[in-house]
């Protein structure tokens, strides 16, 4: 099938926003003599191209600017039916008009025309061509408004996208494109006219053949129900987000719906940071209440265990020598078992006690209030308060060694924030060694190491290591990120290293990681020492 190019860029001056009066496709069978009315509408100062064949005519009317399609007769390819169903969707998209001869219509009665569709004889416009320049008018103010609509689209801050209740993708703005993603410079195009999955798909905005499915499952979801707003986690360019979606009913077009989608995982991770700020302190002063009640009980026990091992010190001689009067024995128990029983069962209930004592002066520690002031802290107590905290997840699992020294350097940070962030470390290391990966350790015991790998005039690098299955390279990145979590859904937030960076970024330092699968991680705590101001009085 070959085209045959009539006429092309006519202007006139009498049209200021175009270069011609129109474009017109003509579409004549292959057999047909070229019609002499092609060049009165050339005269006329409409820019006409001639197809022979109508499978070519539709090939041409997504790249082409026409704004009629005249159809002058079939060439046997494809029916009149056929040929207005393959151009419904294009011309709800980009208005086009058909134009049929008399000859064609009457061959195709039971053809069901739509409205912007005419009969016209090719000799009456000869005459009188008003009727043909209305219609090229009317299909050129009809694209106008639809390309007002997408300007006003794009002009608006938010994500904005309009579909029917089948999903069919009908306006999307440039938000879009920073929103999902997508890079295709045309996509628009491909996408409009399609199911929303099919046409972001072909627009190249997934990494799949059915991108954003969790996003698409609930705006279908949230129509189906009626309701006018929905939220969704949803994974785009590598990393989750959180997406809402508000859906508004067009007035105009009540089949058709404008969703406002904005990624709002920022907003939702400082709420759940503040959130998480006012938990901790809440449990806060709650351990420091009960810390206060549990005090009471345990420093009577733990002065009734030293006048115990006082009094007892004092009957011991006493008990050793009526225990030689009859016969070694106090009681069914030998006078030394007794007596070195009875010493260790007071011992062990003084150690109890001091040993409460030091957890509660720690809970009480972690439980002040972070105000969020910076000031010098000593690394040593707050590492000592964080292994203590997390002693008993340890216990049965691994060993926890701390390697700090009393004389490291006073570093600038919040004690409060710094322990938060390693009970946060420790336990990640607690919980992966019991996951089913092959664990640097092998069937060596599992152990975490806390150690200060560097001092220098400006900064101290502390250090947390472990010997568990570690973390692959192509996730030490997005480990950081909101949201994102290794462990099972339920058992993890993805907030924990997210919020630790964040905290020691607030200190000016820095928190990184270093591992391989199977080889244990190393998180380096990067940390500014502490510089008392200058006295300039």
């Amino acid at each position: 099938m070959e085209e045959t190019l009539t006429s092309t860029n006519v202007s006139l001056a009498a049209d200021s926003t175009h270069n011609s009066k129109g474009h017109l496709l003509w579409v004549a069978s292959q057999w047909k003599e070229r019609d002499p009315m092609l060049d009165k509408l050339v005269e006329l100062g409409i820019e006409v191209r001639e197809v022979r064949g109508t499978v070519v005519a539709l090939g041409m009317i997504a790249d082409s600017s026409a704004d009629v399609l005249w159809l002058d007769s079939l060439d046997g390819e494809l029916t009149l039916d056929e040929i207005l169903d393959a151009l419904r969707i294009p011309r709800l998209i980009h208005p086009l008009a058909v134009v049929l001869t008399p000859t064609l219509a009457a061959e195709n009665q039971s053809t069901e025309l739509g409205p912007s569709d005419e009969i016209m004889d090719s000799e009456e416009c000869k005459v009188n061509p008003t009727p043909l320049l209305q219609l090229i008018k009317v299909a050129r103010l009809e694209r106008q408004i639809i390309e007002r609509e997408h300007e006003i689209l794009n002009s608006l801050p938010h994500a904005l996208v309009v579909v029917d209740r089948s999903l069919t993708l009908w306006k999307v703005n440039k938000k879009v494109e920073s929103l999902l993603e997508i890079s295709d410079p045309d996509y628009r195009k491909k996408a409009l006219g399609r199911h929303i999955s099919v046409g972001l798909a072909s627009a190249g905005g997934g990494l799949s053949d059915e991108p954003y499915p969790h996003l698409i499952h609930e705006l279908e979801k949230a129509l189906r129900n009626g309701r006018g707003k929905f939220r969704v986690k949803e994974k785009i360019g590598g990393s989750e987000r959180l997406i809402s979606g508000e859906i508004t009913q067009l007035v105009h077009s009540t089949d058709h719906y404008l969703v406002d989608l904005r990624d709002i995982t920022a907003d939702e991770q400082a709420v759940l940071f503040e959130a998480r700020r006012e938990r901790l302190a809440t449990i806060g002063n709650l351990s420091v209440g009960v810390a206060h009640e549990i005090q009471n009980p345990n420093t009577f026990s733990r002065v009734n265990a030293a006048n115990l091992k006082m009094m007892f010190d004092a009957v011991k001689a006493v008990m050793i020598q009526a225990a030689a009067a009859s016969g070694g024995m106090i009681g069914k128990m030998p006078a030394e078992m007794f007596i070195k029983k009875a010493g260790e069962a007071i011992n062990g209930v003084d150690m109890a006690s001091r040993r409460i004592e030091a957890v509660l002066t720690t809970l009480k520690s972690f439980g002040r209030t972070d105000d969020g002031e910076l000031q010098s802290v000593a690394i040593k107590p707050v590492v000592d308060e964080a292994v203590m905290l997390v002693r008993h997840e340890a216990r049965g699992k691994c060993e926890i060694i701390s390697e700090v020294a009393d004389d490291v350097p006073l570093i600038t940070a919040s004690a409060t924030g710094l322990s938060q962030v390693l009970v946060n470390l420790l336990q990640n290391a607690i919980q992966a060694f019991g996951e089913d990966r092959p664990q640097k350790r092998g069937t060596n015991p599992a152990k975490i190491t806390i150690k200060v790998e560097n001092v220098n005039e400006d900064e101290v690098i502390l250090s947390c290591s472990d010997n568990g299955p570690g973390v692959p390279e192509t996730l030490q990145e997005k480990v950081f990120r909101p949201y994102y979590t290794t462990k099972p859904q339920g058992q993890g937030t993805g907030l924990g290293l997210s919020i630790s960076t964040d905290m020691i970024h607030r200190f000016g330092g820095d928190l990184t990681l270093r591992s391989k699968a199977g080889e244990g991680a190393t998180f380096y705590i990067k940390l500014r020492r502490h510089e008392e101001p200058s006295d300039h009085s």
